[in-house]
């Protein structure tokens, strides 16, 4: 992207994140030397009164939160025709990133994102605001695994609920609540739904309701009870289960009231592991204090201890027990006389019971393995005891060898060994893979989805025109199935930062390189910008190398010089921004050139820092590979 600083202040660096209404750069405020993220209003909108309010209230919403779980604003602003808002740059990844990498979460870990989420959006609700769109995008965890939550972008304010907005539906379907779902104003209950949804997610790997379309999303959220967390995570404590259970109630009034609340009670379950909160062990002769189905028992039920008994009580009622048992003294003797008098009968002629006792059958819930594929669908169902009946049934525009369907139905009670049948989708229709590169990725994206494939798109950096396809997988005249994937890789053009992810020892990263161009000619200049992330701090100068080297393998020019922020000024999760420049002597033989760089101490060239991780790219001598350009006379 090209350089843009608005007021003279805040340059903008590169894009990290977009939405609907807005996109994200990470950027730098030259005024105080700090890092920020910077979110700028999209300029379809910034001419329309209503999204600039809007905007404006996620501004005071937000510039008013004060707390270490809340990503902090830093300054509001307009630029000519960009609206921007200024925030806390945060190092890491998002929790929806984590959760996919990892499939889902401990049980421990769990508990901590959720507890911190908690206190960020508590502080929010005792502000009067609510968030309305926790979601996992929204919670970014740090390096050291501090959980921030952001983007109040359709936060409102307690006190500006007389303004009418019943038909705008808040939220995002995946973690919405049932009364947001209805179109009906959000409360702090609802963020408290929406974290359930979370919890959920993190602790099975997927939210508890998938739907392609929203209003599909919707009605499940009004109406259907999720899977039972037992069943998709078996390490799941029953009483975090029951707490999750209350946290996703379909009315309001059943859940936790605020975030603050139930961070309360999953501290308390936290300090009591196996004890559900406000649980009471259960004495012998007394009801237990679980709260039984349809009702949940309240602090003062749980915590209500018995009442001490008058002692002239006592004393009154063992003397009346007394009375009773000497009373019985006759009809016990009257009982024993009858009985002594029947007449002795003989033994039965045979042993044999009159009746045989049917064995208890052991009842256990059938797996949901509908969209997996056949083969791990028969290993999580032949481990779970049962067997398996596979039925191929063909299915046009879906993807092949995955079950569709199965009987019995997911979580059903059924005696253990029985049988599962699943319908399986059998190859679709074949087609051979025509070549696709050269054309716009909308064109090959709607052609090859129209015969009923599944596109994937790759992004990479290229001086092919944006949009247009460099590369596919599988190749051309490759035999496929409708219903199979195909992987397309399409130019972003010479903006795009390529990615390396290259470590060098343990002082830091190579993130990636800008390179706006791939053709140089000789005697010309190459303009290069390096990105590290810092890993540790160090008391050491450190050099940067950049080499040319020629197709012979020999090398042709170089750059050596300190990065543009000292290496001893460095700190753990700096981001620095180091540009570099060198030129290609005059004369040189047109070809294929390689750009590598690396870095070594001050002083010691020959003491190159090693690559212990090549990422995305190779290394050779512990020398990165940056990109091949091409030399022309």
């Amino acid at each position: 992207m090209e350089p843009v600083t608005l007021n003279n202040r805040y340059r903008l660096l590169e894009l990290i994140g977009s939405g609907g209404m807005a996109v994200v750069y990470r950027g730098e405020d030259t005024l105080l030397q700090r890092q920020v993220a910077v979110k700028v209003l999209r300029e379809a909108f910034a001419s329309d009164p209503a999204f600039l309010a809007r905007f404006q209230r996620e501004a005071q919403a937000a510039a008013n939160l004060d707390h270490s779980n809340i990503v902090t604003v830093y300054d509001v602003g307009q630029d000519g025709d960009r609206h921007y808002i200024v925030m806390e740059y945060v190092d890491g990844q998002d929790l929806k990133t984590m959760i996919r990498q990892r499939g889902r979460l401990g049980v421990d870990e769990t508990l901590d994102i959720t507890l911190q989420v908690c206190a960020g959006v508590g502080h929010a609700h005792k502000a009067g605001v609510v968030h309305c769109d926790v979601k996992p995008q929204n919670v970014l965890i740090t390096q050291d695994g501090r959980a921030k939550v952001t983007d109040f972008g359709i936060a409102r304010a307690l006190s500006e609920s007389g303004i009418t907005e019943s038909e705008t539906v808040w939220g995002s379907p995946l973690y919405f609540s049932p009364e947001q779902a209805a179109g009906e104003p959000p409360s702090p209950a609802s963020d408290v739904y929406s974290v359930g949804v979370m919890m959920y997610e993190m602790l099975t790997g997927t939210p508890p309701f998938q739907a392609e379309k929203p209003a599909a999303l919707a009605l499940m959220h009004m109406r259907e009870e999720p899977a039972p967390l037992a069943v998709r995570n078996p390490q799941v404590p029953p009483q975090l289960e029951w707490i999750v259970r209350k946290v996703l109630a379909k009315e309001p009034s059943a859940r936790y009231r605020t975030a603050g609340q139930l961070a309360h009670v999953l501290e308390e379950y936290r300090r009591h592991s196996a004890q559900m909160t406000g649980q009471q062990p259960a004495v012998p002769g007394r009801p237990s204090a679980t709260p039984p189905s349809g009702r949940h028992a309240t602090d003062s039920e749980a915590q209500a201890a018995p009442r001490a008994v008058p002692e002239w009580l006592t004393w009154v009622l063992s003397g009346v027990a007394f009375i009773a048992i000497a009373g019985l003294i006759p009809l016990w003797w009257f009982v024993y006389q009858s009985y002594s008098a029947l007449p002795t009968l003989p033994p039965p002629p045979t042993s044999t019971p009159l009746a045989t006792l049917t064995p208890t059958v052991q009842l256990i819930q059938v797996p949901n393995v509908e969209g997996m594929k056949t083969e791990e669908a028969q290993r999580r169902l032949k481990r779970a005891g049962f067997s398996v009946v596979v039925d191929v049934q063909e299915k046009e525009g879906v993807e092949r060898n995955v079950v569709l369907e199965q009987n019995p139905g997911p979580d059903e009670l059924v005696p253990m060994d029985s049988e599962v049948t699943l319908v399986v989708s059998s190859p679709g229709r074949e087609l051979t893979l025509p070549s696709v590169t050269g054309y716009s990725e909308e064109t090959v994206q709607n052609g090859l989805e129209s015969d009923g494939l599944h596109v994937v798109v790759e992004e990479v950096w290229s001086t092919q025109p944006k949009g247009m396809v460099v590369g596919q997988e599988p190749g051309p005249g490759t035999t496929v199935h409708s219903g199979d994937s195909v992987t397309i890789t399409v130019s972003g053009g010479v903006d795009m930062l390529i990615p390396l992810e290259a470590k060098l020892d343990d002082l830091a990263i190579l993130t990636g390189a800008e390179l706006r161009q791939r053709t140089f000619q000789a005697g010309g200049t190459i303009a290069l910008t390096l990105r590290w992330r810092a890993l540790r701090s160090t008391d050491t100068h450190h050099i940067v190398f950049v080499h040319l080297i020629g197709p012979d393998g020999q090398l042709v020019a170089q750059q050596d010089v300190p990065p543009a922020q000292s290496t001893t000024t460095w700190r753990p999760g700096m981001e620095i921004v180091d540009p570099h420049e060198v030129k290609i002597p005059a004369g040189r033989s047109a070809g294929l050139y390689q750009l590598r760089t690396g870095m070594y101490p001050s002083g010691q060239a020959g003491s190159r820092l090693p690559v212990v991780e090549t990422g995305l790219t190779t290394a050779e001598a512990d020398s990165i590979l940056i990109a091949n350009i091409e030399v022309t006379p």
